[in-house]
């Protein structure tokens, strides 16, 4: 057994937050975050997106999701984690609307990031939910509703 293994065999600590909903620019909750982002770049996860009607829901899955990478400072991440867990009905409890779950993420400029993501865990009501088809790039995106 090798005991030297790389240190990159272990994720990064995450700088950021992948969204792919309401918490976009130009979506109904953009105002939501409660510290201002080093930087917001479009990126993709692996994932699949259902239409919950007002917002989506993702779940792992083997397609591309589009969203936006927001990047914070150390000091500005938890705090901002603990806005975004509330949102997002994640307490940590077995029946959370949402869990925050780390995901690799892909920037325009072919840079991978770590960051948390909020994922679908009521699984029972995506029964009568929609799949979000991809587009013709191969990546389903969320409607760009009340913009």
């Amino acid at each position: 057994m090798n005991h030297h293994q790389p240190a990159s065999q272990d994720p990064p600590q995450p700088t950021g937050v992948f969204v792919y909903g309401t918490l976009q620019r130009g979506q109904q909750r953009q105002s939501a975050w409660p510290r201002r982002p080093v930087r917001i770049l479009p990126a993709v996860t692996q994932g699949r997106l259902f239409d919950l009607g007002p917002y989506p829901a993702l779940l792992p899955g083997d397609g591309l999701v589009a969203g936006e990478l927001w990047c914070f400072r150390a000091a500005d991440l938890e705090a901002t984690l603990e806005v975004l867990d509330v949102i997002e009905g994640h307490t940590g409890a077995e029946d959370d609307l949402y869990r925050r779950r780390l995901v690799e993420c892909c920037t325009g400029d072919g840079q991978r990031h770590w960051a948390y993501a909020y994922f679908f865990n009521r699984s029972r009501r995506l029964i009568a939910a929609r799949p979000l088809a991809p587009g013709p790039d191969g990546v389903a995106r969320w409607p760009e509703k009340g913009r």
